[in-house]
């Protein structure tokens, strides 16, 4: 049932609210303000005077990897039923939307595309895993054409601080910010992303430049107050909270009400204090499962003062929204969900776990099968690449393309023991190796023999991992980019497992086989070990 609220004060607003779970409401006037006979007049429409702005975020919702795909027909009934009960609701996403569980990434994000068309929302905010496929990939949606085979989004890409490096021009078909204005009130939000540059395959940003968060935020800021005439402005960005605290050092025209964050997959709702009466800084961000699905902001605006008076953030969980239907959702989804040639892909079983693994050691696994499958000395991953546990029983094609979703080629490089060994300490946190690299008293091994420092050792790693300028693959001789996908080395070695399969047990790894699918190589390929 929805609710319509009634402030007869600030105060009675405050009180209403500081009573809700997962909130915190911040009052920052000191006197009791009536609203039955306070009204403002725009374009010959009378608004009250007081004016609560509804904003919401979804952040990282990678497909649904976390909280299930299945569970956007529930969180956009409830939002599109938002959208409809007032105008004053304004709904964008933050970044990391479409790359991870099979439906979005077997479609490249286009049912989720299809899905906020049909929601109302607002703008689309590019974060780092919106270049996993190319970033071309996200901008079709947004190039003018329609048509069976590149939908269009109904609604505005926002990337305020992605340039060409060539040009210093912003990204096609994208715009730093847009303007709602909402029941005479004008809101300018800008949509960013953070300092994120690192969480990206080197290959994919060759050209691309982020230009720093704070300076753009603060220019467009007073672009939006001082050109456009907005009374709030609010943030999107694709970064963490650490930022907040600078945010809220902008004042006079580079003041902004409240911002979102994404990318740390934090659970937060909050605000900055800025001290002397003024309005805190209110921020959110989802955590992007059951119990923190997406988030809001509610900013109450007083039109005669031009200023924010409070405001809430709120995370909203399952059991809000559990009880939301929209056949109009669940149509979209099932029309991609039932396609024939999809179901038979995810549906195919690779292997039967024989229990629970978590990314640990799954990433052990997955570095011993880089090894063993392209014929390294020594295979690297990072755990980040594994994004999901694995549960007992079949194990199919979607298991593993929600488990590991990423499109990382290997690439790999010769070093001198002493170099591998020097990148290796490095390295010893952010790194995970075959089982077959380990050190004991200082030495490191490979196989079981010591490393020799002037012999000559291949190293391979996912480009993700490989392209990071401070991990120090790149310092290798004879760098080498090969047309392995690691999913698909990960795919051909479990549907090598003989019996049930357990990563303990290392890779299911054959000398002479001719494994090799067409559709994943384009060509057939024979390999002898030797």
């Amino acid at each position: 049932m929805k609710k319509t609220l009634i402030f007869v004060s600030i105060f009675l607003f405050a009180f209403l609210f500081t009573s809700c779970n997962n909130s915190n409401l911040v009052t920052t006037q000191s006197t009791a303000e009536t609203t039955t006979n306070s009204q403002t007049t725009t374009d010959d429409v009378v608004y009250d005077r007081y004016q609560e702005i509804n904003l919401y975020s979804i952040n990282d919702f990678h497909g649904g990897t976390y909280s299930d795909i299945a569970n956007l027909e529930e969180i956009g009934s409830f939002l599109k039923a938002e959208k409809a009960s007032s105008e004053n609701t304004i709904i964008l996403s933050n970044g990391d939307i479409f790359q991870g569980a099979a439906l979005s990434n077997y479609y490249k994000g286009e049912p989720i595309v299809k899905i906020f068309n049909n929601i109302g929302l607002d703008g689309f905010i590019i974060g780092n895993h919106e270049f996993d496929w190319g970033i071309g990939e996200v901008l079709k949606y947004k190039d003018g054409v329609d048509d069976d085979e590149n939908i269009e989004m109904s609604y505005p890409i926002l990337a305020a601080n992605i340039v060409y490096k060539d040009t210093q021009q912003m990204l096609e078909n994208t715009v730093p910010y847009i303007i709602k204005e909402v029941s005479g009130v004008r809101v300018g939000i800008i949509g960013l992303i953070g300092n994120v540059i690192n969480s990206i395959s080197a290959s994919m940003v060759d050209n691309i430049e982020f230009l720093d968060a704070e300076d753009t935020i603060y220019d467009y800021a007073g672009e939006l107050r001082v050109d456009e005439n907005c009374d709030i402005v609010v943030v999107y960005i694709h970064n963490g909270s650490d930022i907040n605290s600078s945010i809220a050092n902008f004042t006079g025209d580079h003041f902004v009400d409240a911002i979102f964050n994404g990318h740390t997959h934090w659970d937060e709702t909050g605000a900055v204090s800025r001290g002397g009466g003024v309005s805190p800084l209110y921020y959110a961000q989802a955590k992007n499962d059951d119990d923190s699905l997406f988030v809001s902001i509610k900013l109450i605006y007083d039109t005669e003062e031009n200023v924010v008076t409070s405001g809430i953030s709120t995370t909203h969980d399952w059991d809000e929204i559990d009880d939301y239907s929209d056949s109009e959702i669940f149509n979209i989804l099932y029309s991609y969900q039932s396609d024939q040639v999809y179901s038979d892909y995810v549906s195919e079983v690779l292997a039967v776990s024989a229990g629970y693994y978590d990314k640990y050691e799954l990433v052990e696994w997955g570095a011993s099968v880089l090894r063993d499958y392209t014929g390294v000395d020594a295979g690297a991953l990072n755990k980040g690449g594994f994004r999901n546990e694995l549960s007992s029983g079949n194990f199919t094609m979607g298991d593993m393309i929600e488990i590991y979703p990423f499109d990382n080629y290997i690439k790999t490089c010769e070093m001198t023991g002493s170099e591998f060994e020097t990148l290796y300490n490095s390295n010893m946190y952010d790194v995970f190796w075959d089982d077959g690299v380990y050190q004991s008293g200082g030495t490191l091994y490979i196989n079981g023999v010591a490393i020799v420092a002037s012999q000559i050792y291949t190293i391979g790693a996912v480009d993700y991992v490989f392209d990071k300028t401070d991990f120090g693959f790149l310092d290798g001789d004879n760098i080498t980019l090969t047309t392995y996908l690691m999913r698909d080395l990960l795919v051909d070695d479990l549907k090598n497992t003989v019996g049930n399969f357990n990563p303990g047990n290392g890779t299911s790894y054959q000398e002479l086989f001719t494994i090799y699918d067409p559709n994943f190589y384009k060509e057939l390929k024979l390999r002898i070990s030797l």
